[in-house]
């Protein structure tokens, strides 16, 4: 094998998974419920509800990996995580009851998400390739844009040709092959100690958590995650609302995914024109626009071309904010605790994502209509803007104190 190929295998590798992980988990469910709702009898809410458990418990999951990892290293995080969420993935596909599906989803929806999704693939990839971080994150996010045009489409194929019981048993040995080259092959180290070079790597975890910059990046999780996982849930059914077919709004969803690849591509443009922050809030704006076009369609009329313009403006702002996010919270958290951050900023953002996806469920069996949930998640990314300058202010003190603190006298070493 070329040296350059296995340099890069690594990252690759955690691409796939991601792939996997993401595909089965968090895209392909929001196709299966529409239809499992119709063939159960159980509730839309009650189906959001299991998504939700599997969110919420995938924070408790991620801070556990990510201490694990700063800790150990990658293995003892990947491997536990595909075994674990598989089998109980497997195990949702055998459910006779709603609150039995909530049970086994929630709890491999945890495990898959907290110990495969990028807030461990990210740390993991960061801490193989210090040098060439960037790059690194590219590999992986433009493999990992591939998981909902490659995982909605071939969900509604199966549902399509099967029921959702045969479609998610699929669908988990999908996961597993995608993931288990990862679980096997990749090793990344421990975390060195703690130094003052870090940005919040210094004194205890809580004093880190006390930084204005730090805990102001989590309140802009708090609100994005919330606004992006009620809008993924259910945007296929929100299109269906719209007078689009599920083999369509499947296709769009799939569509958003794939844009998600070019968006990719303007990565380095964009950091060096406007900055990590700067293109982050620009994403955050164009994402609110795709989310109101979807919301213009639900009123009735252009219903095909407003999904157009949702799937590719939403995909490609979604494919930016994936490696912008990991560019920031490596910044904002430094290396030796990156892990661990990741996890809190995980559990933060599992908290708000549950309740988003959950409420939305409800919304929809309250209301009967998608609109207000469009609404809300439209408003929300506003917030999320507004809280992304708050933390880019406490940047600025930090970078206008610390220089005058090391010109002080009696400063330096």
């Amino acid at each position: 094998m070329p040296a350059r190929l296995r340099f890069w295998l690594p990252a690759a590798a955690l691409g796939l998974a991601t792939i996997g992980a993401y595909g089965t988990a968090y895209y392909a469910i929001g196709v299966l419920i529409p239809v499992m709702s119709e063939q159960t009898g159980w509730s839309t809410g009650a189906l959001s509800g299991g998504f939700s458990v599997g969110v919420l418990g995938q924070g408790a999951v991620a801070l556990a990996a990510g201490r694990t990892f700063d800790r150990y290293g990658s293995r003892p995080v990947l491997v536990p995580a595909l075994v674990v969420g598989a089998a109980l993935l497997m195990a949702a596909s055998f459910a006779q009851t709603s609150w039995q599906f909530v049970a086994a989803w929630g709890m491999g929806g945890a495990a898959v998400g907290g110990g495969l999704y990028y807030n461990v693939t990210m740390p993991v990839t960061a801490r193989l390739y210090p040098d060439r971080r960037a790059s690194a994150f590219s590999v992986l996010t433009l493999l990992g844009a591939l998981a909902s045009p490659i995982f909605y489409p071939i969900a509604g194929a199966l549902m399509d040709a099967f029921d959702w019981r045969v479609t998610l048993r699929v669908l988990v040995l999908l996961m597993a092959i995608c993931v288990a080259p990862a679980a096997a092959l990749v090793r990344a180290p421990a975390a060195s100690r703690p130094t003052n070079d870090d940005p919040a790597g210094a004194g205890t975890l809580a004093a880190a958590l006390r930084r204005a910059t730090v805990h102001r990046a989590l309140i802009v999780v708090v609100f994005a995650a919330c606004s992006s996982s009620a809008l993924l849930l259910h945007q296929v059914a929100a299109m269906q609302g719209a007078g689009l077919s599920l083999a369509a709004a499947s296709g769009f969803a799939g569509m958003r995914g794939a844009f998600q690849i070019p968006g990719r591509l303007l990565l380095n443009p964009l950091t060096a024109r406007f900055g990590v922050r700067g293109s982050i809030a620009l994403c955050y704006a164009t994402a609110t626009t795709a989310a109101l076009a979807l919301l213009v369609a639900s009123g009735g009329g252009g219903a095909t071309v407003l999904a157009f313009y949702f799937a590719a403006v939403g995909g490609m702002s979604l494919g930016l904010l994936s490696p912008l996010n990991g560019l920031f919270q490596a910044e904002v958290y430094g290396d030796a605790r990156l892990g661990t951050l990741t996890g809190v900023s995980t559990v933060l953002g599992s908290v708000s994502a549950a309740s988003g996806a959950w409420l939305a469920g409800v919304t929809v069996d309250v209301t009967g209509s998608y609109r207000p949930v469009l609404a809300v998640v439209i408003a929300l990314q506003v917030l999320a803007v507004l809280a992304l300058l708050w933390q880019r202010a406490a940047t600025r003190v930090v970078a206008s104190v610390e220089p005058a603190r090391a010109s002080a006298p009696g400063a330096g070493g």
